[in-house]
């Protein structure tokens, strides 16, 4: 039995098939950043039009993870793929 991330999951993998392992590597991370950003916008759209999906419980709890997150140092970027992240 398989659950919806797993076969998401093996979509991914199944088209980058045959790809070297870095590429492979590369492939998922792109596809994971994209899924983020089209779940970013359904969200950001949602609460300008008073449509969300998540119960009002759950619109609170991300509220205050956003507003905790703005309050994070920045990564300091050291080149192009590399990242310093501070700890605090």
């Amino acid at each position: 039995m398989t659950t919806n991330a797993s076969e998401s999951f093996n979509g991914v993998l199944k088209r980058a098939s045959g790809l070297l392992i870095q590429a492979l590597v590369i492939a998922i991370y792109y596809n994971v950043v994209a899924l983020h950003l089209r779940r970013t916008e359904m969200v950001e759209g949602s609460e300008l039009h008073a449509t969300s999906p998540f119960a009002p419980r759950v619109q609170a709890a991300l509220r205050n993870i956003k507003q905790e997150a703005r309050r994070l140092p920045q990564p300091i970027r050291i080149n192009m793929p590399e990242f310093q992240v501070v700890d605090t």
